[in-house]
């Protein structure tokens, strides 16, 4: 599965983090042992950056659920979800 896919794109600090954390399935917001959380907490990765990462991947989940496909792909090129990882900057 590429970052696409799993929804990291543009996002590879949080997707390295994410690989430390003590269950596959985390989802970062209550799991004990969350790597991504401990690094919030230590400030080696900013709130704010893990809350647009949040709220893309939700967006994407949601988008991708709904029927007519063609206007779900249009309204995320409108909300840049297709994003070169380049041109984000991350914590």
């Amino acid at each position: 599965m590429d970052q696409k896919e799993n929804g990291y794109y543009g996002y590879e600090k949080i997707e390295k983090l994410s690989k430390l954390c003590k269950f596959t399935n985390c989802q970062h917001i209550s799991e004990p042992h969350c790597a991504v959380k401990k690094a919030i907490a230590d400030g080696t990765l900013s709130q704010e950056s893990f809350n647009n990462f949040y709220r893309d991947k939700k967006e994407k989940e949601h988008i991708s659920n709904q029927k007519n496909k063609t206007k779900a792909v249009d309204y995320m090129k409108q909300r840049k979800l297709f994003q070169n990882p380049f041109s984000i900057e991350n914590s």
